[in-house]
């Protein structure tokens, strides 16, 4: 597997993906705007989400594509897939028992983890009657994530990372088509995200199945190598998945604000997590398969440049995406959610939470970067105590800063929490002599910082006159947006190629070198 080019198709199909959440998120925002139903419905879509960072892509990515792939190398094919019945198994009993008893106690559940919905009457009863629907979306997802492994281990990305474009186009499918028939708008996507699950599940069920690569469940047999994942599954979930462990605090905090202050959160949030996941996903799924291979064939040196790759990659991305969500926070809220139910009011709350939200923009990717180093070592519990730490920290950041800052504090909180976490991690690798800057490194972070700079002199002076001029030539959302994006990204991507940041025969050579 070469590196950028398996993160790069990620990467494209992670583009589509999220190309289809946008449509989704402005329908719901067309729909429903900022209201006690979306307060619910976001509770509701959380809670399955957080359970599928120990269930599904975290762990799994952290877990079992190590696993996986060390039988595969050493054992074959066989042993691999036999190993592969048995985690199913395990984890197909398991989730069809977790699923079954939380939809037997989501009335207690609901008033008991989120206590200021009880303030709030209409939103409590909501987000019940919605988590009920979406709560079986995580044994659907899980399940996905696991045949997911399967082909990433055999490098087929492809239908694994198109998966999430074909899910979101199933509730976008249910929001427009399901509204006329239901109470509200929010059931109509609540059951959107439950079809979603069952897309994406069909999605890559049919791929394994083509290339024999399907494994059914039966009575688990618990093999030592079963034993080892399963004491690595937990805390690789929870050091994957501190993100969005912070988000759900924000909103178990959150309950106690005002109606649409979790709203607030989550459309911010949505913005937020597209360079997030088309950089952080994409990069740290293509690393763990190649870092644990290198890794395993004694191959330090090139494990450690790889490394560093994939940081000069993402830090690239991820600092023009900084300042690009900070400096246009209100125009993208304005010209991509203001519309239908969504109030002219709600534009600057939600703008000053993505502004909170984005200063963590890198950290965020960081973190996954830098797990990765220990996942493929093998080693889940060090990112999980950091994890851990730091989602405690984020929780206490949560109390004090709700009151001064209300929903912007919750937002700023997830951020600060996540910069301390990208930094105790990079102090444990140093202190163990896992990982070393290369100059080449230093000096390409010089040169993208510079040119960052460059793109928000540009967006001060530019944008005003394209949202001037543009509409003399079209007066359409749609085409304003997109030559504020389109011109912003070409301004950038030409100061840091003249400044010598895209070094393409460089990663080419990346590309062409084997583990």
């Amino acid at each position: 597997m070469k590196l950028i080019r398996s993160a790069l198709s990620v990467a494209s199909f992670t583009i589509l993906s999220r190309a289809f959440g946008f449509i989704r998120e402005l329908l719901q925002a067309h729909y429903i705007g900022v209201s006690a139903i979306s307060d619910a419905l976001q509770i509701a879509i959380r809670i399955p989400s957080v359970f599928r960072r120990i269930f599904a892509e975290g762990a799994f990515n952290a877990s079992f594509i190590p696993s996986f792939s060390k039988i595969l190398a050493g054992e074959g094919r066989d042993q691999a897939l036999k190993f592969a019945q048995n985690v199913f198994s395990i984890l197909a009993i398991t989730l069809i028992i977790l699923v079954g008893v939380i939809e037997l106690f989501i009335p207690q559940l609901i008033p008991l983890i989120f206590r200021g919905l009880q303030d709030t009457p209409d939103r409590l009863h909501l987000t019940i009657e919605f988590t009920r629907i979406t709560f079986p979306f995580l044994m659907l997802i899980s399940f996905t994530a696991f045949f997911s492994g399967i082909l990433n281990s055999f490098e087929r990305f492809a239908a694994a990372a198109a998966s999430p474009a074909a899910g979101n186009l199933a509730i976008i499918g249910s929001l427009m088509y399901l509204t006329p028939y239901v109470d509200n708008p929010g059931y109509a996507l609540a059951w959107g995200v439950l079809m979603c699950g069952v897309v994406q599940f069909v999605w890559v069920l049919v791929p394994c199945s083509l290339r024999c690569f399907l494994v059914k469940p039966k009575l688990p047999e618990i093999t030592p190598q079963v034993r080892q994942f399963l004491k690595k599954m937990l805390p690789a979930a929870l050091g994957s998945g501190v993100v969005q462990i912070n988000i759900f605090l924000d909103m178990m905090v959150g309950s106690y604000l005002k109606t649409g202050g979790i709203s607030y959160i989550a459309y911010a949030d949505r913005l937020n997590q597209l360079p997030l996941s088309v950089i952080g996903i994409a990069i740290s799924t293509a690393l763990l398969p190649l870092l644990s291979k290198q890794i395993r064939l004694g191959h330090l040196k090139k494990a450690n440049h790889s490394q560093n790759m994939a940081l000069e990659f993402a830090l690239s991305l991820t600092l023009p995406a900084l300042a690009g969500l900070i400096m246009l926070a209100p125009t993208l809220i304005h010209y991509l959610y203001q519309h239908g139910k969504f109030a002219p009011e709600d534009v600057m709350p939600t703008a000053h939470t993505l502004i909170a939200l984005a200063s963590g923009l890198p950290a965020y990717v960081l973190v996954k970067i830098f797990s990765t180093n220990f996942f493929s070592r093998g080693d889940t519990k060090t990112p999980m105590f950091v994890a851990a730490l730091c989602v405690t920290i984020n929780l206490l950041l949560n109390i004090a800063l709700i009151k001064p800052m209300a929903h912007v504090g919750l937002a700023l909180a997830t951020a600060i929490s996540s910069w301390l976490n990208v930094t105790i991690l990079l102090v444990i690798l140093r202190k163990r002599n896992l990982f070393t800057f290369e100059l080449t490194l230093f000096k390409s972070i010089s040169k993208i910082t510079l040119a960052s700079f460059f793109l928000v002199g540009y967006l001060y002076y530019a944008v005003p006159l394209i949202e001037e001029l543009a509409p003399k030539i079209m007066d359409a959302r749609w085409f304003i947006l997109t030559m504020i994006i389109g011109s912003s990204a070409a301004f950038y991507y030409g100061v840091a190629s003249y400044m010598g940041v895209f070094h393409w025969k460089d990663f080419h050579k990346t590309l062409d070198t084997e583990p």
